[in-house]
């Protein structure tokens, strides 16, 4: 079975999701015991938009494209770019002590 990362926001407002872990260190530095953050669910039903970790947005699936995108890569040079991400959608808030 693919053990999957789970991601979360920092807060409602958030529009960038990281790892538990990220988050984690960064209440170390703040000095926090325990943080609130709010659960990252992959958008499953998105068709039209993808998120692009070259350009750290949200844009167009038809604008994805070697064709289109000066930014694209993949391995073979076809196929999906490897920049293409996951969307997220806010889920519930979530509790945890900071160690």
């Amino acid at each position: 079975m693919k053990n999957l990362l789970k991601f979360y926001f920092k807060d409602i407002d958030d529009t960038f999701c990281v790892s538990l872990e990220d988050h984690i260190h960064d209440a170390k530095i703040e000095g926090l015991s325990e943080i609130t953050l709010i659960e990252a669910i992959p958008d499953k039903d998105n068709k039209d938009f993808i998120w692009c970790t070259h350009f750290a947005e949200c844009g167009e699936r038809s604008f994805c494209k070697k064709s289109v995108c000066d930014s694209y890569s993949s391995k073979s040079g076809r196929g999906k770019c490897k920049h293409r991400g996951n969307l997220y959608e806010h889920g519930e808030e979530v509790k945890f002590n900071v160690e």
